[in-house]
């Protein structure tokens, strides 16, 4: 059961992974910001999530409320934390970088103050599950893949359209023959709910995201900027407003990644840190600033990290993404999809 494990956990994680990282690599793209304060936006949402369901105001009624809450809270902290830090400082790199770290801080601080250093969980409300077999998993994960890949294509407006059509080859011809394979040995899956909706969710808001991206107002101020600042600003764009919106969007999307894993997860003050280190990866490897780049490293990392848990140790788990970041730093920096910067 070990490659069935690996293949539905990985693409939890990649799923999560993506919707963090690609909320990290629009803000970086904009502003040129690494933002420390992103795990915050998660810590936050994943306590408002806990602090509502846990009130006796009904177990579904709280659930919803509460992933409502969730997003409000992220969504302002990370408006807070542009006007209070990224907006004055943000001619100032290492101050802003400081400043979004004592951010947070300060949320972590928060969590302990308010509800304890001890670690919590989170029912979900989806408790079924279904028996399944595999390789009709494998096409539901394989069709996310591909329809994310086919948007981009369709919308043509992000460089490198052949690897996506390469990406689509290759994910299609793996899928076949594992589809074959497991066809012709059967193997029944008992599959969450809650997972199959992880899965789904985030393929639809990643897609959504991307349209909205390339084809609202706001997104393609969005992508002005993230070009060419100067340019877009002699248009009559206004910048920092612009990056007032990426903030917005790169908070709730780490809300919704928040509400969709905390229940699979404990809910802990240190969580921020380690959601941070993982998006900072992922845009690394796809590439700084790149939005294609940051969904394929997603489950890159994602799936890489399932595997050192099962054919490895879990200890070793933690490193993946640090060791990524080192490696594709050392040799290739601009990542997967990147562009090279000309000094």
């Amino acid at each position: 059961m070990v490659v069935e494990e690996i293949i539905i956990y990985g693409a939890v994680q990649g799923a999560v992974y993506a919707l963090l990282a690609l909320g990290y690599s629009l803000v970086y793209g904009v502003g040129g910001i690494l933002n420390l304060a992103h795990g915050a936006y998660y810590l936050v949402g994943v306590y408002a999530f806990y602090i509502i369901t846990n009130m006796q105001i009904g177990v579904v009624y709280g659930y919803w409320l509460g992933m409502v809450i969730a997003l409000i809270g992220a969504t302002s902290v990370g408006v807070v934390s542009y006007f209070l830090i990224i907006k004055p400082l943000k001619e100032f790199h290492i101050s802003m970088l400081m400043g979004t770290f004592a951010i947070a801080f300060f949320c972590e601080q928060l969590a302990i103050v308010a509800v304890g250093p001890k670690y919590y969980t989170i029912s979900t409300i989806f408790k079924d599950y279904v028996n399944i077999q595999l390789h009709y998993i494998l096409i539901i994960i394989v069709a996310s893949i591909i329809i994310i890949n086919l948007v981009i294509i369709f919308i043509k407006k992000f460089e490198y359209i052949k690897v996506h059509y390469i990406s689509i080859f290759i994910v299609s011809l793996i899928s076949v023959i594992l589809i074959v394979i497991f066809k012709e040995k059967p193997q029944i899956v008992r599959l969450s709910v809650h997972w199959i909706i992880i899965i789904i969710t985030s393929s639809i808001i990643v897609t959504l995201t991307i349209i909205f991206i390339n084809k609202s107002k706001i997104g393609k101020s969005i992508r002005a900027v993230s070009q060419d600042r100067e340019a877009a600003m002699l248009m009559g764009i206004n910048a920092d407003r612009t990056l007032m919106y990426t903030i917005m969007i790169s908070a709730f999307l780490a809300g919704i990644a928040a509400i969709l894993y905390a229940p699979l997860d404990v809910v802990a003050p240190f969580k921020g840190w380690p959601v941070l280190t993982s998006a900072i990866a992922v845009v690394i490897l796809g590439g700084m600033g790149s939005v294609p780049g940051s969904v394929i490293g997603a489950f890159i990392i994602g799936y890489a990290r399932i595997a050192t848990d099962y054919l490895i140790d879990p200890v070793y788990s933690s490193l993946v993404p640090v060791i990524i970041i080192i490696l594709i730093l050392i040799f290739r920096p601009q990542g997967l999809f990147g562009k090279k910067e000309i000094s």
